[in-house]
């Protein structure tokens, strides 16, 4: 049994105690114990971002979408330091722009016939 289950009964947590050294373990009283494991939870009940990875070959895709929760100057510094139209991520903003163009074609032929073929015939 591990000592997050001794301490508080609970094996959502176990693998938080496993990272932490046996000697600094030991160090803790049940009230330590008990309040680490109740702000390890509470931590990891926030609501996580959608994150979707889409492998291509050796080439992968990931898109991460949720709530911003970080302040303004880190939002600020992020953006100076990542900006989105750099020489890095062309070929995926121009994969993005050619599958949306196909897309649009694709819906206003799909429309286009509907139409005639309703509508003309």
């Amino acid at each position: 049994m591990s000592e997050s289950q001794v301490s508080s009964g609970n094996q959502e947590i176990s693998w938080f105690w496993e990272e932490v050294e046996a000697d600094v373990r030991q160090t803790l009283t049940p009230q330590q114990r008990i309040a680490i494991e109740t702000a390890v939870k509470n931590s990891s009940a926030q609501k996580q971002p959608a994150d979707v990875r889409l492998y291509l070959g050796k080439y992968f895709v990931r898109i991460i979408a949720g709530k911003e929760r970080r302040n303004k100057e880190r939002l600020k510094q992020d953006l100076k330091e990542n900006p989105v139209f750099a020489r890095k991520n062309t070929p995926v903003i121009a994969f993005y722009w050619i599958v949306m163009f196909l897309a649009t074609l694709y819906i206003l032929g799909a429309t286009t016939k509907v139409i005639l073929h309703y509508y003309f015939l």
